[in-house]
């Protein structure tokens, strides 16, 4: 083997020892550990609700990509993010219930940042905030009125609520209406910081036509656990088996779901490097929900570069790259398994944890505040 290619294999297989025994969650388990990035919700109790990912930058916005896999999607602006594409920047992300009529949310978010001088320069002092958006479908849900959903106004108190800091999961936000597998979803958010100062977080509403836990009860996620971060979940050997539910459907069979995320690191991105890390980052979906990407999940991945870290100190930026979308797939995975520890039984769906009480009993974290 030539000496070269020898010791760029042993600094490779160096650097994947480094980053599996470097990782520890962030102070809130949160992508609001990336510096820059807020999250807010609004929440329109007890039936859907929309999540706003502010990503600052000193107010230049960052880059953005976008992995778009599932068969039914409802997005807005992700064409925006194709690399050869001119804008630079993203602003926000807006994560919303209501199928398609919910990315009326995303004007509300930018009538948020258009008050603050928040956006993409377009001349006379104007701006034009970039705010992609995704949504998932809840309308209806539970006996809840088809024509109630997340309108201009939901974006915009979302927005205005949008804070640093620990992040409320479950039945909140982009989560209130949620449904996966049968059970109730929801909103769930992670984060990893990495031994050279690195962080990834991520944050996702979950509605899945999959389940998140296999036929035994066991969530597929589970051994990704950092820190006892899922409470000492138990395996759910010798207990009795979860009852799940129905897919969530409608009349003539049609499938209402979809799992919409995203994931941000610290490190400056090109929109390039931030569309491959969030090919790489679809993947925990596919890890944690079992179908995933199916017809009738419109199943879209955000990510995002807040800049605080320039790639060129990082070396290789391939390798770099390879680091940050391996660390995000996991993050990714983690953050589905809190939404659906954080979910609480409604009416019409149980919770994972009340239909495996053996499971979950040793307690989770709760739901941050």
């Amino acid at each position: 083997m030539n000496v070269k290619v020898a010791c760029a294999l042993v600094c490779l297989l160096s650097g994947m020892a480094s980053l599996a025994r470097a990782q520890v969650p962030g102070p809130n388990n949160a992508i609001t550990d990336v510096p820059g990035i807020k999250v807010g919700h609004f929440t329109g109790a007890p039936w859907t609700g929309t999540t706003v990912v502010l990503a600052e930058n000193g107010g230049q916005g960052v880059a953005g990509g976008v992995s778009q896999r599932g068969g039914a999607p409802g997005t807005r602006e992700t064409d925006l993010l194709k690399p050869e594409n001119m804008v630079q920047i993203v602003n926000a992300v807006v994560l919303s219930g209501g199928s398609a009529y919910g990315l009326a949310a995303a004007s509300g978010v930018m009538q948020c940042l258009e008050t603050q001088h928040v956006g993409f320069p377009v001349g006379g002092g104007n701006v034009v905030p970039i705010v992609p958006a995704a949504i998932l479908f809840d309308p209806g849900r539970c006996g809840a009125p088809f024509n109630y959903r997340p309108d201009f106004n939901f974006g915009l108190q979302a927005c205005t609520a949008a804070k640093s800091g620990p992040v409320q999961q479950g039945n909140v936000g982009a989560g209130t209406g949620a449904v996966s597998g049968g059970v109730k979803g929801g909103i769930g958010t992670a984060s990893v910081v990495l031994d050279d100062g690195i962080i990834v977080g991520a944050i996702v509403a979950v509605n899945s036509v999959g389940s998140t836990f296999d036929d035994d009860g066991n969530l597929h996620a589970a051994a990704l656990e950092l820190q006892g971060e899922f409470g000492n979940l138990l395996p759910v050997k010798g207990g009795p088996k979860p009852k799940n539910g129905p897919p969530a459907a409608v009349p003539g069979g049609l499938l209402k779901n979809t799992t919409i995320a995203v994931v941000a690191t610290n490190v400056e991105l090109t929109k390039a490097q931030a569309t491959r890390i969030a090919h790489m980052a679809d993947d925990g979906l596919a890890r944690a929900i079992k179908p995933t990407h199916s017809p009738y999940d419109g199943d879209t991945v955000f990510a995002l570069g807040t800049a605080r870290i320039k790639m060129q100190s990082l070396g290789d930026p391939a390798f770099a790259l390879y680091r940050i979308g391996s660390a995000a797939a996991d993050v990714l995975s983690r953050a589905v398994v809190h939404a659906i520890l954080e979910a609480e039984s409604t009416a019409c769906y149980q919770s994972y944890c009340d239909l495996t009480p053996n499971a979950c009993s040793n307690g989770k974290k709760g739901a941050q505040k």
